[in-house]
């Protein structure tokens, strides 16, 4: 008798995998951020590299990206379009976005604490409690958010920190549209770029579907653009941020993409008609 076995105990595969990373700018070969004014599209694994004094990790450029990576024109590498591919939406809260985007407090190292071993984060937490390393493993402890010790000083050790998981998608008869479109993470630690860019544009669009009455949406196949351009802080220093907008097909709305999703999940009976949406389920930005 031949058997068969199929897992292994142990082994649940619970991690996302991407085929590329966004990163704004690169580092120097002595580790210092330089070019922050293009996109570059790198490897999803970082290799350990020499920087100046130390060592770190660092990403490499994807050779399938040549073409982007290596381009003299600002404003194609000053654009990233995109595709939402998880079926994430904000009805539970942000909980409910993590496949797609999650964000929290990270530290990676704290001053005089111990480092973990296998580089893992010294602190990350959500304002309210964190996980800290010490003593050789993790405590839970309350979260003083900004009365943290740590989140002063420059650079200050605890920032916070976003991933945005989506699918590269290139426009038609432009330069890239020849390019791969694999699955593609950015990360950012940018108080701005989270606070003023990324939860305002998925709040915002849940708003608009609880307002239409769209109350099981999902943002799966929702396409956007992100803009990467300088801004200027209030010492007066020009800092890289980002910009995020929908787009949606030959002039359509944000109703026609819900609608869309909904039939494409086999619920078209349940879309709701202009004239059934209750103008008090939420309210448009």
């Amino acid at each position: 008798m031949k058997f068969t076995y199929q897992g292994i105990e142990g082994l649940d595969g619970d991690y996302q995998t991407f085929g590329t990373v966004i990163t704004i700018g690169e580092r120097s070969p002595t580790g210092i951020p330089i070019n922050t004014d293009k996109f570059f599209i790198k490897r999803p694994t970082p290799v350990l590299r020499q920087l100046g004094k130390r060592k770190g990790l660092v990403r490499e450029n994807d050779p399938e990206f040549i073409q982007f990576n290596q381009s003299d024109r600002p404003e194609l590498r000053q654009t990233i379009r995109f595709t939402i591919v998880h079926p994430v939406h904000l009805r539970d809260g942000w909980e409910s976005m993590a496949d797609a985007f999650q964000f929290q407090l990270f530290a990676q190292q704290l001053p005089k604490h111990q480092s973990h071993p296998k580089a893992a984060p010294a602190c990350t937490g959500d304002g309210k409690s964190a996980l800290r390393w010490k003593d050789g493993a993790y405590h839970e402890i309350e979260c003083p958010n900004g009365l943290c010790e740590f989140q002063s000083g420059k650079p200050a050790p605890c920032k916070p920190k976003a991933k945005f998981a989506f699918q590269l998608k290139w426009p038609e008869h432009e330069a890239w549209a020849v390019l791969p479109t694999p699955t593609t993470m950015l990360t950012t630690r940018s108080w701005y770029n989270i606070n003023r860019q990324f939860l305002p544009f998925f709040k915002n669009l849940h708003r608009q579907a609880m307002a239409l009455g769209f109350h099981d949406y999902t943002f799966y196949g929702l396409s956007g653009r992100m803009t990467l351009s300088k801004r200027t802080t209030n010492d007066g220093n020009q800092v890289p941020s980002i910009a995020l907008s929908p787009e949606f097909k030959n002039g359509g709305n944000f109703r026609d993409f819900l609608i869309e999703n909904n039939t494409m999940r086999g619920n078209f009976g349940n879309v709701p008609s202009v004239l059934e949406t209750d103008p008090s389920d939420g309210e448009l930005e």
